[in-house]
């Protein structure tokens, strides 16, 4: 598959092995596994289950998206509901409506919907509320409290439309992930599939989009990059993810993969945002992870990179192949929005390889359940 970038803009070379950042274990050195494709984790078999999820199920996706879009024109107001991943898929979907529109979407939150307000019309309004399970208690109270103002809702799911799952109530529409059944508590092919389905709502066309991404995520395998990137994070007392734009959604969901599979304390963050406070609490001990392209200014990144340099913090780029300081070059999409998918897809294989390296087993968790009934 062919990759796209455009044109290489000058960087800050910073071009080493991923071996060259690691530095000094700050956890037990765990045993390695090296064959990518023997991880034996739910987490790792739905994860990579992606690529023909994303084959088989891309076109439906558009044509129900190309419907329910056509239900909604006139109404101005964009309104984006999700908790935890379907939460990141929100931030994500949030660039990608306002690119279309011009209009920043609102997230909504929840803790809204349990307070005294006064009665607003959000007749102008479209709701598009994103859960796996459909049975996520604050997600549907609110998708119900938009509802009773007027919005139009529109559910993004798994749940059967035959089923009783809280949120398919105040829903109008809804559209069917068709991703499979998830038995492991990290989400991991049901998140793609949502970031796939928000493009659509946006407006964009996934077909092409689906196809090189899941391209890309079969090379990224045969480069063993998750294991690349384990190595890297091993043994770090806290990860940080930078992107920028749609991809800052990814940063959050990487994050967010590291702390409820392997409990390392993780954080996401936009590449500009990062250096309005957060970089001043990296150190040696810690890992930060860039992901970028070189059709991306480069000043921030740059300004990142001499301040991680500065501080001692072990560091790693990935980018495409036009990306010079790419530590690990990457085969992206064309469609700029569609590398976040790329993202998410390496965190979760990443962080799947990374629990098995300590032992650990991603799919469950004594604090976590599949399902999170929140109020």
């Amino acid at each position: 598959m062919k990759t796209t970038c455009a044109a290489v803009l000058p960087v800050i070379s910073t071009r080493r092995s991923p071996a060259s950042f690691i530095g000094r274990p700050h956890q037990p050195k765990p045993q390695f596994h090296r064959r990518n494709n023997m991880l034996t984790s739910h987490m790792a078999k739905e994860a990579a289950a992606t690529p023909h999820m994303l084959r088989s199920q891309a076109a439906r996706w558009q044509l129900e998206a190309t419907q329910i879009r056509s239900l909604v024109d006139g109404r101005a107001s964009t309104v984006l509901l999700g908790r935890g991943s379907s939460g990141n898929v929100c931030t994500f979907a949030t660039y990608l409506f306002a690119l279309q529109s011009g209009r920043q979407p609102i997230e909504f939150r929840p803790w809204l919907s349990t307070q005294t307000v006064p009665m607003a019309d959000w007749s102008d309004a479209v709701a598009y509320a994103f859960s796996y399970s459909g049975q996520s208690t604050d997600i549907a109270a609110s998708a119900e409290w938009l509802h009773a103002r007027g919005a139009l809702v529109v559910a993004v799911t798994q749940a059967d439309a035959a089923s009783d799952a809280c949120l398919l109530k105040p829903a109008q529409q809804m559209i069917h992930l068709g991703c499979g059944q998830e038995l492991a508590v990290p989400a991991t092919k049901s998140v793609i599939a949502q970031l796939f389905v928000a493009a659509a709502l946006a407006g964009y066309n996934i077909t092409q989009a689906a196809e090189q991404s899941a391209d890309c995520m079969l090379q990224i395998e045969v480069q063993a990059v998750p294991g690349q990137l384990a190595t890297f994070l091993a043994g770090a007392r806290t990860v940080t993810w930078l992107a920028r734009g749609p991809s800052y959604g990814g940063a959050l969901e990487a994050a967010l993969k590291l702390q409820e599979s392997v409990g390392i304390p993780a954080f996401g963050y936009s590449t500009a945002e990062y250096l309005h406070g957060p970089i001043a609490a990296a150190s040696p001990a810690d890992r930060v992870v860039l992901f970028t392209a070189s059709d991306e200014p480069m000043e921030t990144k740059q300004a990142v990179v001499a301040a991680l340099l500065a501080r001692g913090v072990p560091f790693l780029c990935l980018g495409c192949d036009q990306t010079l300081d790419a530590q690990i070059p990457l085969p992206f999409p064309a469609a700029r929005w569609a590398r976040t998918a790329v993202l998410a897809y390496i965190a979760q294989r990443t962080c799947a390889t990374l629990a098995e390296r300590y032992g650990i087993n991603p799919d469950l968790h004594p604090s976590l359940r599949k399902i999170t009934q929140t109020i």
